[in-house]
């Protein structure tokens, strides 16, 4: 059942659903004074309640590339459930919508290369009802400086 995606926005961490804020206090305490947590420190069984809502995706950095590239290590059955499709193993820019592709690659890029966590809402249209979302992007590394993988987490807040 495919929705209509709509525009991202950013989210105050604040306005963020009592699910995310809880992410990004267990990430905050996964860096243990590093800058950021490493994938190995993220346990699946501690976030048991999120699994179905959360993305890996790997940052490929090829040796003349100026732009990483994107690729779904993880796909969770929520957002298959809302893209009608399993996009694991996927690579970001090969999404056809052009407008959605070049917002999330800019989004991952952002994380990427400057360690920024994201905080920020969304709309699917799904059965002519708007889906309201909320996610988180969070920066992981397995050698504490380069950002490698991008941990995210969405979650429907409402239908509006």
């Amino acid at each position: 059942m495919p929705g209509t995606h709509r525009h991202i926005t950013p989210v105050a961490e604040a306005d963020l659903d009592p699910q995310l804020q809880w992410l990004l206090c267990y990430w905050a305490d996964k860096c243990g004074g590093r800058r950021y947590p490493s994938r190995a420190d993220i346990d699946p069984l501690e976030l048991k309640a999120l699994l179905g809502h959360i993305l890996l995706v790997d940052v490929v950095r090829g040796d003349h590339a100026a732009q990483p590239r994107f690729r779904y290590r993880l796909f969770g059955t929520e957002f298959v459930f809302y893209h009608g499709q399993d996009l694991t193993g996927h690579w970001l820019d090969e999404i056809a919508n052009r407008e959605f592709r070049d917002e999330l690659v800019a989004l991952y890029r952002s994380v990427a290369e400057r360690g920024e966590m994201r905080t920020l809402s969304y709309d699917y249209m799904v059965e002519s009802q708007r889906h309201r979302f909320q996610a988180v992007l969070l920066p992981l590394s397995s050698d504490g400086s380069t950002v490698d993988i991008v941990l995210g987490c969405g979650v429907r807040v409402a239908v509006v």
